[in-house]
């Protein structure tokens, strides 16, 4: 992820997203929470402006429009259960041509970390923090990509709950929802894709499909590199004797991140207790995006020490592993088919904590096909390619082949 983190954030100025005088909110705490919209409030679109991407990319041409719309957090403060009402911003993109009979199938399409900071929504920037081409894939198959910058990247409302699959998951099926609002010709199926953070919110997507996406006819998700389940990078609680965990370096710069996401479900989650030194001073640089972000990112995970994210306690890692289960996946049987793709020297998401969330969703009943990209880490598995192919097969209405032993 912190390849996707530096990679993405781009060096150009955004267009229609927060100064980096937001920046410093990130963690705050809404004074008030608005009910969670139901039935034809949820991705209502409050407003919608043309997005103008870079002229000399994949995308120079193509129809896209950044738009803010409705959603739902998936806690609330200090109640990992909760929920309450949030704004959202993200883009739609319409292929070119004539809509199939039924209407353009739609793609809800996940990014991978950009950052915690309200000024790290890929709608605000001309290529789309580095995800242009994928989305110009999906649309030169004939869908409709409906891309979520996510709670809190965009819109500055509320913070950004980084890693909270519930809140990325009604992310993803609310702009599936303004996608279809603002293109008549859009039918009602649709997939899900995304790697790394989108992956989480693709493979989430799938499990809320049958509840939080009634009225849409959901036929499979992608997930590549997915950030399924980061629990296990707090694990080791119960040693005896108590030995704090490691962090392979580029582990490190997501330290700032998952903290920024907690705090925003756990108000009185103590920083200090995971965060001190460079890392902790260099955190916002790590946690935000703009002009000259990757510079200042290179710059602040450089000086970082191993020391500046020991969890000295076991207490401390009690309650951060805790937290990170909550979000984990899978928590239920996914409402269609997942493809689920991965390398197997990924050293961020280490790879036996994807083959871990696979078993489980295979003894839940999942449909799963993996593949596992031979010596390729996080970013470079290769794999968006036949992921797109699987999901054309999905919409063909081919049935998914499953990996899972019976």
């Amino acid at each position: 992820m912190l390849a996707t983190l530096a990679i993405g954030c781009s060096t150009s100025a955004p267009t229609g997203s927060p100064s980096s005088s937001d920046v410093e909110s990130s963690s705050a705490t809404p004074s008030a929470l608005p009910p969670a919209p139901v039935g034809d409030a949820r991705g209502e679109i409050l407003s919608r402006a043309a997005l103008a991407v870079d002229p000399d990319g994949r995308l120079a041409g193509e129809n896209l429009t950044r738009v803010v719309y409705r959603s739902t957090a998936g806690y609330a403060p200090g109640d990992p259960a909760g929920s309450f009402g949030t704004r959202v911003s993200g883009y739609v993109a319409v292929p070119s041509g004539t809509p199939p009979q039924g209407g353009w199938p739609v793609v809800a399409f996940g990014h991978g970390t950009t950052g915690t900071a309200a000024n790290c929504g890929p709608s605000g920037y001309p290529d789309l923090l580095g995800e242009t081409s994928t989305v110009a894939s999906l649309l030169d198959a004939g869908y409709v990509v409906a891309a979520s910058d996510y709670q809190g990247l965009g819109e500055h409302d509320v913070p950004h709950p980084y890693l909270n699959s519930r809140t990325i998951a009604y992310n993803m099926i609310d702009m599936v929802r303004a996608a279809r609002a603002m293109v008549p010709q859009a039918g009602t199926r649709w997939a899900a894709i995304g790697s790394s953070q989108g992956g989480q919110a693709a493979w989430a997507s799938a499990e809320h499909a049958n509840d939080y996406g009634d009225g849409l006819d959901f036929v499979g998700a992608a997930a590549l590199a997915p950030a399924a389940d980061v629990a296990p990078i707090a694990d080791g609680a119960d040693a005896q004797p108590y030995v704090a965990p490691r962090f392979t370096p580029i582990q490190l710069g997501f330290i700032p991140l998952i903290v920024d996401g907690l705090r925003a479900v756990y108000p009185d989650f103590r920083a200090s207790d995971y965060l001190r030194g460079a890392l902790a001073q260099g955190a916002s640089d790590l946690t935000s995006c703009g002009q000259g972000s990757e510079f200042r990112k290179f710059s602040a995970i450089t000086r970082a020490q191993p020391g500046d994210a020991t969890i000295t306690s076991a207490d401390a890692l009690r309650r951060l592993h805790d937290m990170l289960v909550v979000n984990s996946l899978p928590q239920r049987r996914s409402a269609g088919p997942l493809f689920v793709g991965y390398g197997d020297a990924d050293q961020i998401i280490d790879p036996s904590w994807t083959a871990g969330a696979v078993r489980r969703a295979c003894a839940m009943g999942d449909t799963l096909s993996v593949s596992v990209a031979q010596g390729k880490g996080h970013t470079n598995t290769g794999l968006t390619p036949s992921a797109i192919s699987w999901i054309g097969d999905r919409f063909a209405g081919d049935p998914a082949p499953s990996t899972c032993s019976r």
